[in-house]
């Protein structure tokens, strides 16, 4: 997670493990080392020989200009494009290496960047099921009656906060998307708003519950655990958010009503892509400009161009 894979050998692996015995946590979760348990014997850790301890290990692999990169071109896929540029990582990489590793220092040369804003790089990504729930909640300002219908949602879209599938977390990308779960992300603005039932059960899946077991010790996560294998059987029922409409319609109250739609499409979407205005006029209702505007933006926010960020 720091180097990268083929830039360490299973050897470096076993040292450093030698090196990291000893560390451990008291019962309130703080760090402690217990001496009696560390390795104090010879290590060799990509390359370097020594009685290494934890602190050397985490130094030695700081020292190597590999971290940088590889920390930089994650970050760049994240923030940037799924699609890296390794003059760009590069450019970045050696900044942060020279810094000494300050993450903000990192993020600022990416934000003020000018190729930041590159048309390339709008749209670049495809939004993470909370990236979507959250977008979603932050443009429609709302209060979800039932929060735990919530929980099901993300599982049903592949993203269960707080239980990644293993300890690299979700791949992300267009492992976002497949057969069923682009559907789903489409159908979730119309599952928002109205007061139809979500009839749908999570599939069993260890990865995404890997790790949240009964057997855990935090209350809170028992507790959520036991709402999601009751609604792993029954459905989350519906999800009864109460849109402010209010202060979202506001914004377009001085739109002339022929340019409501790609005003919409200008807010709700980072692509420059046009949508299709016939199409969301179709599904949307015209009886009023409120309701205009309602259902035009749920139709907008069901496009495949919503999922991209």
């Amino acid at each position: 997670f720091t180097l990268g894979r083929s830039n360490y050998t299973e050897e470096d692996v076993k040292e450093a493990a030698r090196a990291f015995t000893g560390w451990s946590a008291t019962a309130k979760g703080e760090f402690i080392f217990r001496k009696g348990q560390h390795d104090y014997g010879r290590k060799t850790f990509l390359g370097q020989h020594g009685d290494f301890d934890g602190d050397d290990v985490l130094n030695i692999i700081l020292e190597q200009k590999q971290t940088a990169l590889y920390i930089s071109s994650k970050v760049f896929q994240f923030f940037v494009n799924e699609q890296p540029d390794t003059d760009k990582i590069a450019w970045l990489a050696d900044r942060f290496y020279n810094s000494g590793y300050k993450i903000a220092g990192l993020l600022e040369d990416i934000f003020t960047s000018e190729w930041f804003y590159e048309q390339r790089h709008i749209g670049a990504r495809i939004k993470s099921p909370v990236e979507l729930l959250v977008g979603m909640q932050r443009m429609l300002p709302m209060k979800i009656e039932n929060e735990e219908s919530l929980i099901v949602l993300q599982r049903l879209l592949g993203q269960m906060l707080f239980y990644p599938p293993n300890v690299a977390g979700w791949p992300g990308g267009r492992t976002w998307i497949d057969s069923s779960t682009m559907m789903l992300r489409m159908r979730v603005p119309q599952l928002i708003n109205d007061e139809d039932e979500m009839n749908v059960s999570p599939k069993d899946d260890d990865d995404q519950m890997m790790g949240s077991g009964e057997s855990t010790s935090m209350e809170v996560s028992s507790k959520m655990m036991a709402k999601v294998k009751s609604q792993k059987l029954k459905g989350a029922g519906a999800i009864n958010a109460d849109i402010d409409w209010g202060a979202y319609t506001n914004h377009f109250e001085k739109t002339p009503r022929e340019k409501l739609i790609n005003d919409m499409a200008a807010v709700l979407l980072q692509t420059k892509t046009a949508v299709g205005s016939n199409l969301i006029k179709q599904y949307s209702d015209e009886s009023g400009r409120q309701s205009f505007i309602k259902t035009a933006t749920l139709q907008i926010m069901s496009t495949p161009e919503y999922q991209l960020c």
